[in-house]
């Protein structure tokens, strides 16, 4: 059985190998922090669409409003 020496110093393809696992790694943490983003400007212009919606119907309610109270004459 061979004893493995945790202080020997790591041969170039050993780095190499760890330097590849790093950047698939990385690559993952990436691709899962764009696909948040896009998700979350998704969800924001989806809500400020509905808001300006719902302004521009309150909007349109108050006119109305105003306009049966007779406030448009004042």
């Amino acid at each position: 059985m061979k004893l493995l020496n945790p202080f020997r110093t790591p041969s170039p393809e050993e780095l190499i190998a760890r330097e590849l696992d790093q950047a698939r790694r990385g690559l993952l943490e990436a691709q899962t922090a764009r696909d948040y983003a896009s998700a979350m400007v998704i969800y924001h212009e989806s809500r400020i669409d509905r808001l300006r919606a719902q302004l521009e119907t309150m909007t349109r309610e108050e006119q109305v409003q105003q306009r049966l109270d007779g406030d448009d004459w004042k």
